[in-house]
């Protein structure tokens, strides 16, 4: 005999970032996957209080934000497992000192960059309207940043909400991007039949003029 007891279960579904509220979800969202969740037990001294527990749950680009500047990146398949002679004579990935600020502050222009426009990116939405040209190229920009991004994901959802602003601030609808073609006039062909050429020809060269001069044969019954 066998005695069985119920057991509950609880399954991560989604995630919501504690910096800009984005919301990702585990069925089929890359963003999902790229949380950082941290959670720790404060110790004695702690500036957080003793025996605290504080817990933070950050999309990728919020947690670049805040610790970008600090985060020690390495690849995983070119790390070395120990230390060996030959490390010491790898080349250098840039041969001056020049070359690694020039390359630094390159990256960090452009994720400024990146971020100033996700920052405004994330205004517009948050107060749902475009009011003048500044905003509209800002949402643009960021249009094209997101143009590649997949249906119903946090950036496919981004992308058509900043869409919407664009087509209410232009005055423009969905639908004027697929009107069908005007349909020609019933009345088009007198139109043509009364066309004048701007160029001239000789009447006896043209189809008319050649055939014209063709016997024809009025004996014959075309019934």
């Amino acid at each position: 005999m066998r005695t069985f007891k119920t057991v509950t279960t609880q399954e991560l579904t989604a995630m919501v970032c504690d910096g800009c509220g984005l919301q990702a979800s585990a069925d089929g969202d890359y963003e999902f996957h790229e949380f950082l969740s941290i959670a720790h037990h404060c110790g004695y001294d702690s500036i957080h209080g003793d025996g605290k527990q504080i817990e933070i749950d950050l999309c990728q680009q919020c947690f670049a934000d805040m610790c970008g500047d600090t985060l020690r990146i390495t690849d995983e398949s070119n790390a070395p497992t120990e230390y060996s002679e030959s490390s010491d004579n790898e080349q250098l990935e840039y041969s001056n000192i020049f070359d690694v600020i020039c390359q630094s502050k390159t990256k960090a222009d452009q994720l400024k960059d990146n971020c100033d426009l996700r920052l405004a990116a994330r205004e517009l939405l948050l107060k749902n309207k475009i009011t003048n040209n500044n905003e509209l190229t800002a949402a643009l920009k960021r249009v094209e940043q997101l143009w590649d991004a997949q249906y119903k994901s946090a950036g496919g959802n981004e992308l058509h909400q900043l869409a919407d602003l664009i087509c209410a601030y232009e005055n423009k609808g969905w639908s004027s991007f697929f009107e069908e073609a005007p349909i020609a006039d019933d009345d088009f062909m007198p139109s043509r039949l009364s066309f004048n050429s701007k160029f001239t020809c000789d009447e006896e060269q043209t189809a008319t003029g050649m055939l014209s001069s063709i016997p024809v044969n009025t004996e014959i019954n075309d019934e």
